[in-house]
């Protein structure tokens, strides 16, 4: 063993042994700290036997959890347009005569006008439109934002009788209203 981690040894003993049995006024005087030094510590150790009185101990801070892109944007969601657009028009079949429906057309840039057979939550923030332009089928992808869709009632054609369904599809279920 080094002399020098001997000696550093042997000294901790040494004042080990002169501390044990002592007050701490007594134990600062035998290691040279100064009255005013020594004083204020012996006021801090009597302090330590002071009771203080009881508190309540506050419950721990929990933290809030971090909403998700989709829960902070959920009114923006393709998924909620379609699926008020469904409510709605389930809700309005209801109260329409037998002999008319709802039918919506979807109007987009540049005043194209498709029938639609068929709405889908494609994205977020897209829509797949399906339907019929000119007589033609069709399928259109398109920002929610790109299209305005008009609702409106049209007469029941006897080829049609039952009434025509909408066909919806949000969050992956497809429906019809």
């Amino acid at each position: 063993m080094d002399d020098s981690i001997k000696k550093y040894l042997e000294e901790g003993d040494r004042l080990k042994k002169l501390t044990e049995g002592l007050d701490t006024g007594k134990k600062l005087k035998s290691l040279g700290v100064t009255d005013s030094i020594s004083k204020h510590l012996a006021s801090l150790d009597l302090m330590k036997n002071l009771t203080l009185p009881s508190m309540p101990i506050p419950e721990p801070i929990r933290m809030p959890r971090i909403p998700t892109f989709e829960e902070n944007n959920h009114f923006q969601n393709s998924g909620v347009l379609l699926r008020r657009l469904a409510d709605s028009i389930t809700q309005w079949r209801s109260a329409l005569p037998e002999d008319v429906q709802p039918a919506i057309i979807a109007i987009l840039h540049g005043g194209i006008r498709i029938d639609v057979e068929r709405l889908a939550q494609d994205s977020f923030h897209g829509i797949r439109i399906e339907g019929r332009t000119q007589g033609s089928p069709c399928v259109v992808l398109a920002h929610q934002a790109t299209v305005q869709l008009l609702c409106f009632v049209q007469a029941i054609q006897p080829p049609e009788r039952p009434s025509r369904p909408i066909g919806f599809v949000i969050d992956g279920e497809e429906s019809q209203a």
